[in-house]
């Protein structure tokens, strides 16, 4: 559907557009692991790795860690990656005579009068049995599959990133056609001072998926992005949320548009707030009618 059919149709057609063209997902191949991040982190520890292979299938390995911390024991730092862990500081409880006691232990800065309790720690936790009976590779490659992991439980957070990377490719191409500007995570101020319009806000740490601005036209459009695989009630607040930041940028002096970005099946199950919130908000759009050009009509 082309744009200027589009904006001729009433809420309940929009609505009914809207959710017959929602993406079964956002996610581009890059969403399933951030290599970048899992290299880094297991380079961080690669030579304490490398020298933890030395205990790789020691039959007397509690001897032979006792030995090898004494002597390097900063080697421990590497811990916490071995247990699939982010906590350099990690807080646990061990029992002694029917007590549960609490005990921490630091691994960013390791204290030598403890070796004792960071080998028993690792013994308990199953580790030094690892390595002694279970470590057929390198540590190094076992920490890259533990960060892979890792990782993958990042996915969840990286879903409203991904949105916003898809929107932003959408941009781009947009800027390859026509003459505009934009800045990504806008706060009023920054918008204020790059192109001296007065954006009213709801709170005053308020950010902005995008900010663009067509100079030729002096026109300013701010864009907020979201994702829904899932329904509930934050659906629900959100579109609330949105309608009434629309209305507020309406009272603005200069030329604002607000454009809502969003997607994904979640939608299906709140379709009476999506209706009330297409009611106030001229511009709800989701990707499929970003691929029609919208973006380009819109800010020409």
């Amino acid at each position: 559907m082309k744009l200027s059919e589009y904006e001729k149709l009433n809420p309940t057609k929009k609505l009914e557009n809207f959710i017959n063209t929602l993406s079964i997902t956002n996610k581009m191949p890059d969403y399933f692991v951030n290599w970048q991040k899992v290299y880094r982190n297991t380079r961080k520890y690669e030579k304490h790795l490398n020298t933890l292979n030395y205990l790789i299938g020691k039959e007397n390995i509690i001897e032979e860690a006792n030995v090898l911390f004494r002597e390097q024991p900063r080697l421990l730092e590497a811990v916490p990656s071995l247990l699939a862990s982010r906590e350099p500081e990690p807080d646990f409880l061990v029992m002694e005579d029917k007590e549960l006691i609490p005990m921490n232990l630091n691994f960013d800065v390791i204290d030598t009068s403890r070796l004792d309790e960071y080998i028993k720690f690792m013994k308990e936790t199953g580790l030094l049995d690892f390595i002694k009976n279970h470590a057929n590779m390198s540590l190094v490659d076992f920490v890259y599959g533990v960060e892979t992991g890792l990782d993958s439980n990042a996915r969840k957070n990286r879903s409203g990133t991904t949105m916003e990377n898809l929107v932003e490719n959408f941009l781009k191409e947009t800027k390859k056609l026509i003459n505009i500007d934009y800045i990504v995570q806008a706060s009023a101020s920054q918008i204020q001072y790059r192109w001296g319009k007065v954006v009213p806000v709801d709170k005053s740490n308020r950010k902005f998926d995008f900010a663009v601005y067509n100079e030729g036209k002096d026109k300013l459009f701010l864009i907020e992005t979201n994702y829904y695989n899932g329904g509930g009630s934050k659906l629900k607040s959100v579109a609330g949320e949105f309608s009434t930041l629309n209305n507020l940028i309406n009272t603005s002096e200069d030329p604002i548009t607000f454009i809502w970005v969003t997607d994904g099946q979640g939608w299906k199950t709140a379709r009476i707030p999506l209706l009330e919130a297409f009611a106030e908000i001229k511009y709800i759009l989701n990707l499929e009618q970003l691929t029609e050009g919208y973006f380009e009509k819109m800010f020409k």
